[in-house]
C-alpha cells in the first residue's frame, strides 16, 4: 500500500513538473535592419542571432513550435518557414506586413488560425519580471508617488499575455520599456509590482503617463479575421481588469486613459480604428457601479496579494 502511495506521489510530482514546463509555442520577433542584416529574438530565452540560425537555436532550446512576428516585408518568409519545417519545428503563426495597408495590419502566412472554443474566461497570474541589475535600470524605474490613472494599450502583436511578459523580462536592447499587465483571452498577467511605475506612456521620466498610471497592454491585437475572437475576448477581459484596478486604487472610469493621450501614439490601435474608447470606458463604468462578479473578485484578490 505504501509503495502504491509513493508511486502515486512521484507520478503526480512528475506530471506537475511537465505541466510547469509547458508554455506553448516559442514567441519569436523577426527583423531586418537598415543594413539588410536579418535577425531574430526569442522572448523566453532572450536568444538573438542571425535569422538563418533560428531553426538550430529553437531545436537547441527544445522548442518544437513557434509563433513568429515580423514588421519587414523584405524577408523571404517562404524560405524561413521551409527551413523551420526541415528542422521539425511547427510554425503556428507567422505574422508579416499586409502590403498596401497601415503597419498595424498584418497577415498570418502560417495558418490556419485557431478556432474559437468554449467561453471567454479570465484568471489572474502574478509573474513579475526578475529584479536584476538590467531590469532595475531599464524596466523598474522607481516607486510610484501616487497612482492617478489606468492607461490602456494594444500590443500590436499576435502574442499571448505570458509571451508578452517574457519579452519584457528577456529583452536586452537598452530600451526603457515596461508595463504592469498584459491581458489576453484567458489571463491577466501581472508583470511589474503595483508600487513601481513603468515605461509605457512615452511621456518621459516626469510625465504623468509613466509616473502616475498603471499600464495595461491588451494582447492579440494583430489577430483579425478568423482569429478576431482572440482579440475581442482579450479586450473584454481588459474591461474587467481595468475595473478591478480602478476599484483597487479608488479611481473612477474618468481616470482611464489611452496611450495616445500621453504621447500622441496611435495606441490602442484596435480601439482607435473603430472609435470605441468611450464605449470601452462606459462598459468599465457600468461594471464599477455594480458589485464585483466572480472574475473581478479573483483579480482583486490577486491585486491585494491574497
Amino acid at each position: 500500500m505504501r509503495k502504491m502511495i509513493l508511486m502515486l506521489v512521484v507520478s503526480t510530482l512528475f506530471l506537475a513538473a511537465v505541466a510547469a514546463k509547458e508554455s506553448g509555442p516559442a514567441a519569436v520577433a523577426v527583423s531586418r535592419g537598415k543594413n539588410g542584416e536579418e535577425s531574430f529574438f526569442i522572448f523566453g530565452t532572450g536568444a538573438t542571432g542571425k535569422l538563418s540560425d533560428l531553426p538550430s537555436e529553437l531545436r537547441k532550446s527544445g522548442c518544437r513550435e513557434a509563433d513568429l512576428s515580423a514588421w519587414s516585408s523584405e524577408i523571404d518568409y517562404g524560405k524561413l518557414l521551409a527551413a523551420l519545417e526541415r528542422k521539425g519545428i511547427r510554425v503556428t503563426r507567422c505574422y508579416v506586413p499586409d502590403p498596401g495597408r497601415a503597419s498595424w495590419f498584418r497577415k498570418n502566412l502560417a495558418g490556419p488560425e485557431p478556432e474559437a472554443r468554449g467561453k471567454r474566461s479570465l484568471s489572474f497570474v502574478r509573474a513579475l519580471i526578475e529584479e536584476n541589475e538590467y531590469n532595475r535600470r531599464y524596466k523598474l524605474p522607481g516607486k510610484f508617488e501616487t497612482v492617478k490613472y489606468v492607461t490602456i494599450h494594444n500590443t500590436a502583436e499576435p502574442f499571448s499575455a505570458r509571451q508578452e511578459r517574457d519579452r519584457v523580462d528577456s529583452r536586452r536592447d537598452n530600451m526603457s520599456v515596461s508595463f504592469h499587465f498584459a491581458v489576453d483571452e484567458r489571463e491577466a498577467v501581472q508583470i511589474l509590482p503595483l508600487d513601481i511605475h513603468g515605461w509605457h506612456a512615452g511621456d518621459g521620466a516626469q510625465g504623468p503617463g509613466n509616473t502616475q498610471s498603471i499600464g495595461v497592454e491588451i494582447c492579440r491585437s494583430q489577430c483579425r479575421g478568423a482569429a478576431d475572437w482572440q482579440y475581442r475576448r482579450s479586450e473584454e477581459n481588459a474591461e474587467i481588469l481595468a475595473c478591478a484596478l480602478l476599484r483597487h486604487f479608488g479611481l473612477t472610469a474618468e481616470q482611464l486613459r489611452m496611450h495616445r493621450d500621453w504621447s500622441g501614439k496611435y495606441c490602442p490601435h484596435r480601439i482607435l480604428e473603430e472609435n470605441r474608447f468611450e464605449s470601452f470606458r462606459a462598459r468599465v463604468a457600468e461594471r464599477l457601479s455594480e458589485k464585483p462578479d466572480r472574475e473581478e473578485r479573483e483579480i482583486l484578490r490577486g491585486l491585494s496579494g491574497r
